[in-house]
C-alpha cells in the first residue's frame, strides 16, 4: 500500500512543474538589470518636457506692447484744446464801459455837460504821489469843450484851500517857464457843501501874445479826508468861466 501511494504521487506531480516554479525566481533575477537601463528612459522623457519650456518663453512676445504707445500721444493734441479756453479779452471791455459824461472813481465823482463824454475828452488818469492813482491820491486831466481839465488829490495833510490854491499855482509857472503868468482875484468857492478857495489867472507869451487865462479851485472832502485842487484853462475867459463852474457844481466827494 505504500508502494502504490508514492508511485502514484510521482505520477500526479511531476518534478518538471516544480523546476518551472523554480524557474521563475532565476528569471526574476534575470528581469531587474534588463529593466535597469528602462529608468535611465525616464530622465530622457523629463528632459522632452523641459523642452517645450523654452518654447513658451519664445511664445510671450511683449514686444507688441508699445503699440499703447501711440495711444499716449493724442493726449497731446488733447491739452492745446485747452489753450484757447481762457479769452480774458471779456474781462478787458468793462473797463472802456464807464467811460461817460461822469468820471465815478477814486472815491469821488465829476460830471460834464449831457452832450460831452470822457470818452472823447482825452481823459488820463495815472498816480500823483504814487506810480498808480488810487482812492487817495492821482492826477486826472481831460479837455472840456475848449478848456484843458487838471484835477489832483491828495491825503489831507492839514493845509487850508488857500494854501493848495497857492501850491497850484506855482505848480502851473514852474510847468510852463516860457509863459508869463498874472494873477488875478480869488475868492471863496463851496463845492458839495464843502467850504474851498479860488483864484485865477492870465498867461501870455514872452511877446506878451497868445493870451490865456485859468481859474484854480481847492477843497477838501471830509468823509474820506482827501484835498483837491481843480485847474481849468483855456482862451476864452466866457466859455472858461462856465466849464469851471459846471465842473466844480457837478463834483460829488462821494462815488454814486
Amino acid at each position: 500500500m505504500i508502494a502504490a501511494i508514492g508511485c502514484s504521487s510521482s505520477d500526479k506531480t511531476p518534478t518538471p512543474k516544480n523546476e518551472s516554479n523554480s524557474s521563475p525566481e532565476p528569471t526574476a533575477k534575470s528581469i531587474s538589470p534588463t529593466q535597469i537601463p528602462t529608468p535611465k528612459v525616464v530622465p530622457t522623457a523629463v528632459d522632452t518636457v523641459s523642452e517645450p519650456d523654452p518654447t513658451a518663453t519664445s511664445i510671450p512676445e511683449p514686444t507688441s506692447i508699445p503699440a499703447p504707445t501711440a495711444t499716449t500721444a493724442p493726449k497731446a493734441t488733447v491739452e492745446p484744446t485747452a489753450t484757447p479756453i481762457p479769452t480774458a479779452t471779456a474781462t478787458a471791455t468793462p473797463t472802456v464801459a464807464p467811460l461817460t459824461n461822469v468820471y465815478n472813481h477814486h472815491g469821488f465823482t465829476v460830471e460834464l455837460d449831457q452832450d460831452s463824454s470822457f470818452a472823447s475828452s482825452n481823459l488820463s488818469v495815472v498816480g500823483w504821489t504814487e506810480s498808480e492813482p488810487s482812492d487817495t491820491q492821482g492826477l486826472l486831466t481831460f479837455t472840456y469843450n475848449g478848456a484843458d481839465v487838471v484835477i489832483f488829490w491828495q491825503p489831507h495833510n492839514g493845509d487850508s484851500p488857500q494854501t493848495t490854491v497857492d501850491m497850484t499855482y506855482q505848480l502851473q509857472q514852474l510847468s510852463k517857464p516860457d509863459l508869463n503868468f498874472v494873477p488875478l482875484s480869488q475868492g471863496d468857492l463851496a463845492v458839495d457843501g464843502t467850504y474851498g478857495r479860488f483864484t485865477g489867472f492870465l498867461t501870455s507869451d514872452a511877446e506878451g501874445e497868445n493870451a490865456s487865462g485859468g481859474l484854480i479851485g481847492a477843497w477838501t472832502c471830509a468823509d474820506s479826508s482827501t484835498q483837491l485842487s481843480l485847474t481849468a484853462m483855456g482862451p476864452d475867459s466866457t466859455a472858461l468861466q462856465i466849464r469851471f463852474d459846471r465842473l466844480t457844481s457837478g463834483f460829488s466827494c462821494a462815488t454814486n
